[in-house]
């Protein structure tokens, strides 16, 4: 009878440790990361001529979302062709500093979209694309977007920028 309760108080104890144990043998899987809410991306390239006037070359308008890690973006974005010479193009960078005058950045990415419908409407009122991604940069401080378009100033192309800077909040 001993022998008996033995050998049950031994399966149950074995039988716990196994249970304490398995947290430590299954692989624990990565935490995935939550998206902050998006905010509004919007910028505006102007071009200006020799009088001082200006003309509307380009617009970027979506929203820009940061993960709770601090290592990935994500943006959604309408570009537009207004009236520039050469289609905008977009640049992303991170951890952008300036030091002595200088400026210094990591650059992630380059948006060239393929510009398809024609729209008279706000924004764009010219071409349009639609452009969304997801960018990962290991413990990144800032993002900027760098919009570029351009026109003829007298005799010269002249490509003008906007840009805008994120903080990274995480």
């Amino acid at each position: 009878m001993r022998s008996i309760l033995r050998r049950g108080v031994t399966r149950s104890f074995i039988l716990s440790l196994a249970l304490l144990a398995t947290p430590l043998i299954v692989p624990a899987t990565p935490a995935h990361a939550a998206w902050a809410a998006p905010v509004p991306l919007n910028m505006q390239i102007i071009g200006y001529t020799p009088g001082g006037g200006q003309l509307t070359l380009g617009r970027v308008q979506g929203t820009l979302q940061l993960d709770d890690g601090g290592n990935a973006l994500r943006y959604d974005v309408l570009m537009c062709r207004q009236s520039s010479y050469q289609l905008p193009y977009m640049t992303i960078d991170v951890n952008v500093y300036y030091a002595g005058g200088r400026r210094y950045a990591t650059r992630i990415g380059s948006v060239y979209p393929t510009y398809g419908s024609w729209s008279s409407e706000q924004p764009c009122y010219g071409n349009r694309a639609t452009v969304s991604a997801e960018l990962s940069y290991a413990g990144f401080s800032n993002v900027e977007f760098i919009v570029y378009g351009s026109t003829f100033v007298g005799q010269s192309h002249t490509i003008f920028t906007e840009d805008a800077i994120y903080y990274n909040p995480y």
